[in-house]
């Protein structure tokens, strides 16, 4: 099987120090984690990142048990009264959007990550805004079409 968008992503970071695994100043974690800690956090959701305040944090969420190419990612802000909030479809749409590009040419860099050209961090530092994906007119039509898979 293929690795993910999301296990590509993951693995260019862990070779990282920790102290410099940040995406737009918000620290990824490695290994991920099953459990964040926080009552908000959906069941079904893997956390791989944490802006270090009052618990927002990032996840992606298992379809049937699985994190897939196709699994959506969302912000956890457990103090909000609205806790969760969709910002994007897929992994590689988190990404490509984030950085204001193609899915095609996010693709690409991700295929380059596999093949051992290490360039996504590089690109992710250099490009990478989270502001981009948070939207109303964004997170709310997410919210509405991917919201039924969260697992409280």
């Amino acid at each position: 099987m293929a690795t993910t968008y999301f296990q590509t992503f993951i693995d260019a970071f862990a070779t990282l120090d920790p102290r410099s695994r940040l995406l737009a100043g918000d620290e990824v974690l490695w290994p991920p984690r099953e459990n964040s800690g926080y009552q908000s956090t959906p069941t079904n959701a893997v956390t791989f990142a944490s802006m270090g305040v009052d618990g927002v944090h990032y996840v992606i969420l298992k379809i049937d048990g699985q994190v897939r190419d196709d699994s959506p990612v969302a912000q956890v802000s457990p103090m909000d009264s609205n806790d969760i909030t969709m910002i994007a479809d897929s992994f590689l749409s988190f990404l490509a959007d984030g950085c204001k590009v193609s899915k095609q040419k996010m693709k690409t860099v991700l295929d380059g990550e596999r093949a051992g050209k290490r360039g996504l961090v590089a690109v992710l530092s250099e490009h990478f805004d989270l502001s981009r994906l948070l939207g109303e007119e964004r997170t709310g039509p997410l919210m509405e079409r991917y919201g039924h898979l969260i697992e409280r």
